[in-house]
């Protein structure tokens, strides 16, 4: 891990010009430097880089951060790259720290690269045989072209042959002075019990897995014998720069195009990418053969959050990858599917279409996974109310799953339209399952965290799929990201914010900014005070973007505007007080609103007059608190 201290020395090195400069024309603009957005297509700059702040933010898609974020988005870079890439462009050493040594580090490293290099060479040797050796032409090269393999894309992912020989690889590799720990660490070679080696890949056609900056680090195989007692396919085994879980295959040729294009389609096999990219359709990428996990995924979240996966026409086999499926709705992604016709798959059916046709074939026919999954469930209940409430609980773990409030209610909706169920019978399922796999989660019977407010202790924590307080949320944690270290009310904003907000038990809907709230919350632990840099250079690139966002301006007012229209503006000292308490107080109400709402849905139907007297008394003690905070604000009653 990079210390702290080196990272604060490349954030204060970090020229924010200089870096997007490489990359985008800038021109000075007042304070700030303009130029054209290099994250989506503009005609017309909006692109912002503001030197003093070392930020940059696009007021067209909305991209922003700062350098390290900057490296992150446009080169696909992770956190550590960045700041190394940063490091050794203005000569900083960095320091790592961790329970090693520093001579352990450097052996660690030195053994990595040796792998690498052991690697990078094997695919070299694979791709000289396949193409200039008889049997690799015969063989591999034969199977390549059969598919309709171009020249220039056996060269574009280094395919490559081994030969059909125990011995002839690791004998041309032990020529050119590799040790055999790294061949076998790679997983290249296997040792006997008495000591000698075979090669694992013998006989088969190879496909080299590259990582994100495009070093080899495995290898897929195919075997050429048709009546060969193996594996049709074989990978690389686990090693120390090869982990199946966080890898895809042909990520380092699709990402810029997966970036670039804003989606990302996931097939199955090595084959599938290779022709999908022939015929360009360049934004795809393969889980090779296994099931999605939840590293693949984290890797696709940093080039977009909309997939598309490719199904080939099997029923059953679709059926059976449906929950896999369900992780990507976990991770927030927006999730696609094109279903292929009986008997076809991504390769087969674009090779016979044709790439232009493919193409249109893939426009017309992608679907909303949700969607998909419910009609494929509801045909195959042949109208059996029990197989229909099965298939209509099915759809709802996956509607459960989707961590967006807003996404949810539009599914909840549209599905209980599709299945003929009642939109509340639907919602309560959708929300047994969600708070049945809160207790799975935690180990118990959890539950959301309620809050009060202090003089009239009224709970004021709710969940109510499809309305969220996002932009109430994101007013208060602007105001402490510009205002915190004001002084108000005898202490400073981002105290008494915080005070006020802890008292209520106000708990934020949208994740990102309760992770920024409770970062500022232990930092007041300590200080009244808190570092402006501290959340624009955070290590976790969304909440640096989200600061980024919520601290920049997209106008700046003219000096002679007040002079001209004769109205005078308040400094932000004067307009202080009621800004802070116009946010709270509007994200108050509107918990407040929905908590209404809810005693009014509890009233349908209750017969106890005892009970129905009681949720009677309780909603006029809110609409009495509503009231309260409304004219408090000064704002009008909001829903």
């Amino acid at each position: 891990m990079i210390t702290a201290a080196t990272i604060s020395r490349i954030f204060h090195a970090a020229n924010i010009e200089e870096v997007v400069g490489e990359y985008v024309a800038l021109k000075k603009r007042g304070g700030n430097l303009l130029g054209l957005c290099p994250f989506h297509n503009e005609r017309t700059p909006s692109f912002t880089v503001t030197p003093n702040k070392g930020i940059y933010k696009c007021f067209g898609c909305g991209k922003a951060g700062t350098a390290v974020g900057f490296l992150m988005e446009h080169e696909q870079m992770n956190y550590p790259e960045a700041l190394k890439w940063l490091a050794a462009k203005y000569g900083i050493e960095v320091e790592e720290d961790g329970e090693l040594d520093r001579e352990q580090l450097q052996a660690d490293a030195k053994e990595r690269e040796s792998l690498l290099i052991a690697l990078d060479w094997s695919a070299m040797h694979f791709k000289n045989i396949l193409l200039n050796e008889a049997e690799g032409q015969n063989i591999g090269l034969s199977y390549f072209e059969e598919r309709g393999f171009r020249a220039d894309t056996i060269e574009k992912f280094g395919l490559g042959y081994c030969l059909d020989s125990w011995d002839a690889f690791h004998q041309a590799a032990f020529k050119a002075g590799f040790k055999p720990d790294y061949l076998e660490k790679g997983g290249l070679v296997k040792k006997r019990d008495d000591g000698s080696y075979f090669d694992f890949f013998k006989g088969r056609v190879m496909f080299p897995i590259h990582n994100l900056s495009g070093k080899v680090i495995g290898f897929g195989g195919r075997v050429m014998q048709k009546d060969a007692k193996t594996a049709k396919y074989m990978n690389s085994p686990e090693s120390e720069v090869y982990h199946k879980s966080d890898t895809l295959y042909g990520i380092f040729q699709a990402r810029k195009a997966i970036s670039q294009l804003e989606n990302c389609y996931l097939v199955e096999g090595y084959t599938d990418v290779i022709t999908l990219h022939q015929a360009g359709i360049q934004n795809v990428v393969a889980s090779s053969g296994t099931s999605l996990t939840e590293g693949q995924i984290k890797l696709l979240k940093r080039f977009t959050e909309n997939v598309t996966v490719l199904y080939d026409g099997d029923f059953a086999g679709i059926k059976a990858s449906l929950r896999g499926i369900d992780l990507l709705l976990t991770q927030g992604l927006n999730v696609k599917v094109v279903q292929f016709p009986d008997g076809e798959d991504p390769d087969s059916y674009c090779r016979k279409l044709g790439g232009d046709d493919f193409g249109k074939f893939l426009a017309e026919t992608t679907e909303d996974f949700i969607r998909f999954k419910t009609g494929l469930l509801l045909k195959d209940t042949n109208n059996d109310p029990i197989k229909k409430a099965e298939a209509m609980r099915s759809v709802a773990e996956s509607v459960a799953l989707i961590p967006d409030n807003l996404k949810r209610e539009v599914y909840l909706r549209e599905c209980a339209l599709l299945f003929g169920f009642g939109e509340e019978v639907f919602g309560k399922e959708v929300t047994a399952i969600r708070r049945r796999n809160r207790i799975d989660k935690d180990g118990d019977k959890r539950h959301e965290p309620t809050g009060r407010i202090e003089a009239t202790g009224i709970p004021l924590s709710i969940e109510t799929p499809g309305i969220t307080d996002e932009f109430q949320e994101r007013d208060l944690i602007g105001i402490l990201l510009k205002l915190g270290n004001l002084p108000f009310e005898e202490t400073t904003v981002m105290k008494w914010v915080i005070e006020d907000l802890q008292a209520s038990g106000i708990v934020f809907e949208v994740a990102v900014y309760q992770r920024i709230f409770d970062e500022f919350a232990k930092q007041a632990e300590g200080s009244e005070t808190f570092d402006d840099m501290h959340f624009i250079n955070h290590p976790d690139i969304e909440i640096s973007t989200r600061a980024v966002n919520l601290i920049s301006e997209k106008y700046t007012l003219s000096p002679h505007w007040e002079e001209r229209y004769e109205v005078t503006i308040k400094t932000t000292e004067q307009a202080l007080p009621h800004d802070i308490l116009s946010a709270i107080n509007r994200l108050k109400i509107r918990k407040v609103n929905r908590l209404m709402d809810e005693v009014g849905k509890s009233l349908e139907g209750l017969v106890d007059e005892e009970e129905v007297e009681n949720k009677q008394l309780i909603r006029k003690h809110y609409e009495f608190l509503r009231k309260e905070l409304s004219s408090n604000s000064g704002t009008a009653i909001v829903r």
